[in-house]
């Protein structure tokens, strides 16, 4: 009965339309808008997601989405039809704890105030099994808590780490109950129930049950009614994380302060696993959701997400956390976002993060509270449990038997930063993996690796390998902070060797200094070129030397514009180059010609971020967009390496943008692959300088064919001259050239050369 009335409730919140209030209205009063669209196929879906928070798609098509101000102007300026809907906040008055009532039932939703006391009670109630610490506080100055659960729980110890974190959307309420009911119902059975005595014991247990408190108490602190799902800046919580394709800031915006604090918090602790609490579907979502490349582990992520679902509907009404494959779905293909809290941590902090839906209702009736945590509280006990199966042990040095920073991943297996890192200052770690036969890799810098093979592991069961590693002797080595560089950019460089040295001798080839006795020096390359780069240590006794040939590449930078450009090197960016956005309104075409004598140009895109659907980077396999269209590319999906097979060997560019909403937009390398030409020989140097031309000179061009037309263009790519002949001489027959540099196109039988000629006068 009690599943019925939450359907019930779906269909009236997704079908409520506010025709009291204006959407500017509403904006003004709630900072954020829930809105219908109406059978959006799937590339607009994408396009939307661009500027809004999709929350949700029915099985017809409609998409339902929450916008904040800046959203609803790009709605408005695309002139997109919607429905406003009221926030399905605002559609239900739920009763609220305030303490005053006496022992709690967990039938009600605490207040902000008595959330932070019952917290701080946890840990006077239980001081040897729970600390609680504020990790940072809100847009609004509320604390973040996190409670610590574990026997010693005061000191770290060599165990796993795990966390679970609810409602950082305000409005998904369900996580912010269960999780202070999980807190109280680890620390009261501990020493009764051998289950949770063992996981308390054993492992180290973080739980933060409100991730959001400035959008779950919106409306005062004294109740969730009204809640809103954005945070105190209006800024959605789960698109402000860096993402793994689309870089530091997916959404555009800063990151929030509850953002800060948690990469903070992850930073300083190695989580094995993890999960994050929303509303709105029953389901478990695991990753990616950024992009459609499945994890590493997609094997254990539907293994584990099926044991949650899987449990869930043994304890439950048969229609519970039934959505989509039985309760569990890929992230991508429910429906993509970027800048997900999900993705941050398996990408960037080397864990296994899955997300919970726990009701199809956000913000649920409070007499609904106690059924969902009968529904789900043995599948979060179970996922707690996976961080203890798997691999694990410790990595030490076999000399010292000090702990090392070492990285350990399962050969032909790893992507996308799925391997895992030790732990210090214990140099342990934990490796989830569904069950099989591995081979395992041990490696740390300044050491050998090591390969065990033929680990067979079990579902449910954990393998303890510890690894000793030899150090790899005294031996020179050393990093730069970049190596593919543009004119006039300094380069620092970080000695990484073997072996403690005591002195450094560096030489730069085409730097500034060209030598230094510096341990990680700074160097100016201002010319064009391709350099190495060599490293000599001493300690006294050894010496060691290592040379990097061709390692840092010095480049022109160029910027999309209309004009011609001729080279082999050079850095290709958006008119707004490295450190800004592109403009609005761009229209630009840009032709690379290779500098080499039968070359093809090759543009490798090293990033790529343009608005989805507006804003379009068109690539045409030749000198002009009357050639062949290679593709056409927007928001992050990337060109990749593209590689020219015209005769000329030129690759053209399109840019267009629209009039508003502008991104990082892109880089490329660009370089000439190849350069044994058939047809037009023997031209000598890249740029052929001729002096003093005056008009009816003669450049004498040595060709091994007949050449049939010559045209003259000046560096912008606009034509100063054309003859059509049949020789292998030019005659200037126009007024004298001025000086400088322009553009030469020899076209012979099936071939064009381009060449640079400086004219000297």
């Amino acid at each position: 009965m009690t599943l019925v009335l939450s359907v019930v409730v779906v269909f009236v919140q997704a079908q409520y339309v506010t025709n009291t209030h204006t959407a500017d209205e509403v904006l003004k009063e709630r900072g954020e808008l829930f809105l219908k669209f109406s059978k959006f196929d799937v590339a607009d879906v994408y396009k939307l997601s661009t500027f809004i928070s999709i929350d949700e798609e029915d099985e017809d098509g409609n998409i339902y989405a929450y916008a904040n101000k800046k959203g609803f102007e790009k709605i408005k300026e695309l002139k997109i039809d919607y429905t406003l809907l009221y926030n399905p906040s605002e559609l239900i008055d739920v009763a609220m704890y305030d303490g005053t009532k006496g022992i709690y039932d967990w039938n009600e939703y605490p207040t902000y105030d008595e959330y932070v006391s019952m917290m701080y009670q946890f840990q006077a109630d239980f001081p040897d099994l729970c600390t609680v610490e504020s990790i940072g506080t809100t847009v609004d100055g509320r604390e973040l808590l996190v409670a610590r659960i574990s026997d010693n729980v005061t000191s770290d110890e060599n165990e796993p780490e795990f966390l679970y974190t609810g409602t950082m959307h305000g409005d998904e309420t369900v996580g912010y109950v269960l999780l202070l009911r999980l807190i109280d119902h680890l620390l009261s059975n501990y020493g009764t129930s051998d289950r949770i005595t063992n996981m308390v014991n054993n492992m180290e247990i973080y739980i933060n049950p409100l991730a959001n408190p400035d959008g779950t108490f919106a409306g005062g602190n004294n109740s969730v009614n009204g809640a809103t799902r954005y945070n105190g800046n209006n800024i959605d919580l789960n698109r402000n994380y860096p993402d793994a394709e689309e870089g530091d800031h997916p959404d555009g915006n800063v990151w929030q302060p509850e953002t800060v604090a948690f990469m903070a918090f992850a930073e300083n602790h190695s989580f094995v696993s993890s999960a994050n609490f929303h509303s709105g579907a029953e389901v478990i979502n695991y990753p990616w959701d950024t992009w459609s490349t499945l994890h590493a582990d997609d094997d254990w992520m539907r293994f584990v997400s099926h044991e949650y679902a899987d449990t869930c509907h043994a304890h439950s009404p048969s229609t519970y956390m039934s959505d989509y494959d039985n309760g569990i779905t890929n992230g991508y293909q429910w429906y993509s976002i970027s800048g997900g809290r999900q993705d941050y941590m398996n990408y960037f902090q080397h864990c296994r993060e899955i997300t919970i839906e726990l009701s199809d209702v956000k913000l649920l009736p409070e007499n609904q509270l106690e059924d969902h945590w009968e529904y789900n509280y043995r599948s979060l006990l179970n996922f707690i449990e996976q961080a203890n199966y798997g691999f694990y042990g410790v990595v030490t040095d076999v000399d010292t038997e000090n702990p090392i920073n070492a990285e350990i991943s399962i050969v032909d297996h790893e992507s996308n930063n799925s391997s895992v890192v030790t732990s210090m200052p214990f140099g342990n770690y934990y490796r989830p993996i569904k069950a099989g036969t591995y081979d395992i890799c041990y490696n740390a810098p300044c050491y050998d690796p090591v390969t065990i093979e033929n680990v067979s592991i079990e579902d449910y069961t954990s393998v303890e390998q510890n690894v000793s590693l030899q150090s790899s002797g005294f031996s020179a080595d050393f990093y730069a902070e970049a190596t593919n560089i543009s004119v006039g950019q300094t380069v620092s460089f970080t000695d990484v060797s073997c072996g403690n040295p005591t002195s450094w001798e560096w030489a730069f080839e085409g730097g500034t200094p060209v030598s230094s006795v510096e341990e990680n020096p700074s160097v100016l390359y201002d010319t064009e070129g391709v350099y190495s780069v060599t490293l000599t240590i001493t300690n006294g006794s050894d010496e060691s030397t290592t040379i990097k040939d061709g390692y840092i590449v010095v480049s022109v930078n160029y910027f999309m514009d209309t004009k011609t450009v001729i080279t082999c090197t050079g850095n290709f960016y958006d008119d707004g180059g490295a450190d800004g956005n592109y403009s609005d309104g761009q229209n630009s075409v840009m032709t690379f010609y290779p500098a080499t004598t039968g070359a093809m140009m090759r543009a490798e895109f090293v990033s790529f971020n343009t608005e989805a659907g507006y804003d379009f980077l068109k690539i045409y396999d030749g000198e002009s967009v009357s050639d062949n269209l290679i593709g056409e590319y927007d928001g992050s999906s990337s060109p990749g390496t593209i590689v020219s097979t015209h005769e000329t060997g030129a690759l053209t560019f399109k840019f267009t943008s629209d009039v508003n909403t502008n991104k990082e937009g892109w880089l490329a390398y660009m370089s000439c692959e190849g350069g044994s030409s058939t047809g037009i020989q023997n031209f000598g140097a890249d740029i052929m300088v001729f002096p003093n031309p005056v008009k009816g000179d003669r450049l004498n061009i040595v060709s091994g064919s007949i050449i049939d037309k010559i045209e003259l263009l000046d560096l912008s790519g606009r034509k100063i001259y054309e003859k059509n002949i049949n020789s292998n001489r030019m005659t200037i027959l126009k007024s004298d050239v001025e000086s400088g540099l322009y553009l030469m196109k020899i076209f012979s039988d099936n071939n064009t050369v381009v060449k640079k000629i400086q004219f000297i006068k």
